[in-house]
C-alpha cells in the first residue's frame, strides 16, 4: 500500500479503512470501485478494494444504487445477527423486495410487497422488529427514461407519500403511516421506544431541492405519524448509542448536533463535502477542492475546533455519497 501525506496528527487509535464508493480514474466510470485509506498506528495509507462480486458487493454498505437492471436501496446493517437489509426495485414496477443477505452478502431470503406506484428508494433503515421502507414522492417516469436526457424520475406531489415498518418476524405486509410530500435520500438512524418508532432521515421537498434533517415518529397502535424538522443538512451519521448525537454535512460545513445544542465547522468557500463516517470517537469527512482529495478527522466531541488532520489522497476523486468505516482487528 502507497504511504500518504498527514497533516497534522493523525490519532494512534485509529486502526481501519475508510472507505468510498466512487468511479476510479484509473478504471473509467466503474460505479463499483472502492477507494480509500488504511489508517493504523498514526500512520495512513492508500487503499483500493476489489470490485462487486455479489448483488450488494465487495463491501454491502457500499453497494451500486443499480445493479442488473435492479434499484438498490443502500443495505443496512444488523448489528446483532450480522445480516444486511435492502430493499430491490424494478423500473416502473410496483412490487418491492425486501432482501436479507448474510454478513458475507449472500442472498438468504427476499419476501415481495406492494408499493403504491414504481417509487424510487435510495435507502432503508431497520429496528429490531421492523424494516423502515419510504414509499414516498419520487417515481419512476417512462417517458423520461425514452428521452434519455436525465435521470428517469419525476416528482408527483400529488401522490400520498407513507413510511411503512414491514414487520421482521412475521410474513405480514407493511403497516404504512401517511406523511407530507417529499423524498429521503439518506436515512440516518431508527430506533422503537414502545409502541413507537423514531426516523430520522435527511429529507427533500422537491426534487433536487435543499435537503433537511427531518424526525418522524410513527404510532403503531395509532397509525399516526408526527414530523419534526431538525436542521438544514445534505447528510448525515449518527455518533452513540440511540442517536444521542448526529453528525453531518451541510454545504462546505461539518457539524454536531444533539439535543442540547448544535456546533459546527466550516471548511471554506470551494471545498465540497461528501458522505461522513464514524470511527469511534472521530469523525471522517471526504472533500476536496481544485486542487486535491482528502479526508479530515475531526473528533466528534469538539466538531467546532475542526480538523485534527487531514490525510491528502494521490489522486483527485469524485465526492462520494456512499462510504463506510470498517474497523480492523
Amino acid at each position: 500500500m502507497e504511504a500518504l501525506l498527514v497533516e497534522g496528527d493523525l490519532p494512534a487509535n485509529l486502526h481501519g479503512r475508510f472507505l468510498q464508493s466512487v468511479p476510479h480514474p484509473a478504471h473509467g466510470t466503474d460505479p463499483v470501485s472502492i477507494t480509500g485509506v488504511h489508517l493504523s498506528g498514526g500512520t495512513a495509507a492508500w487503499h483500493r478494494g476489489p470490485t462487486g462480486f455479489s448483488l450488494l458487493g465487495a463491501v454491502p454498505t457500499l453497494a451500486p444504487a443499480v445493479r442488473d437492471g435492479l434499484r438498490i436501496a443502500r443495505p443496512v446493517q444488523d448489528p446483532r445477527t450480522g445480516e444486511w437489509h435492502t430493499i430491490a426495485t424494478r423500473p416502473g414496477s410496483s412490487l418491492a423486495e425486501h432482501v436479507t443477505m448474510s454478513a458475507a452478502g449472500a442472498v438468504r431470503r427476499g419476501r415481495c410487497f406492494v408499493l403504491s406506484g414504481p417509487a424510487r428508494i435510495d435507502t432503508v433503515a431497520l429496528t429490531p422488529d421492523h424494516v423502515v421502507v419510504l414509499d414516498l414522492s419520487v417515481e419512476h417516469d417512462r417517458a423520461t427514461e425514452l428521452i434519455g436526457l436525465r435521470p428517469p424520475f419525476a416528482w408527483r406531489p400529488g401522490k400520498q407519500a407513507r413510511i411503512g415498518l414491514l414487520p421482521r418476524r412475521s410474513r405480514g405486509n407493511p403497516q404504512w403511516f401517511p406523511v407530507s410530500p417529499c423524498f429521503v435520500p439518506d436515512a440516518v438512524d431508527a430506533h422503537e421506544d414502545g409502541p413507537e418508532v423514531v426516523l430520522d432521515a435527511v429529507r427533500q421537498t422537491s426534487l433536487g431541492g435543499p435537503r433537511e434533517l427531518t424526525r418522524w415518529t410513527l404510532d403503531t397502535h395509532t397509525g399516526a405519524a408526527s414530523e419534526e424538522p431538525l436542521l438544514s443538512a445534505d447528510s448525515a451519521v449518527v455518533s452513540g448509542r440511540r442517536h444521542r448525537t448526529l453528525c453531518g454535512v451541510r454545504g462546505s460545513a461539518v457539524f454536531r448536533h444533539d439535543s442540547h445544542h448544535s456546533a459546527g465547522y466550516d471548511f471554506g468557500r470551494g471545498r465540497a463535502l461528501g458522505q461522513p463516517a464514524i470511527a469511534g470517537e472521530w469523525l471522517l469527512v471526504p472533500f476536496r477542492d481544485n486542487a486535491s482529495s482528502n479526508v479530515a478527522v475531526l473528533d466528534t466531541a469538539d466538531v467546532a475546533a475542526g480538523p485534527r488532520c487531514v490525510v491528502k489522497l494521490p489522486v483527485r476523486v469524485p465526492i462520494a455519497t456512499r462510504t463506510t468505516w470498517q474497523p480492523l482487528p
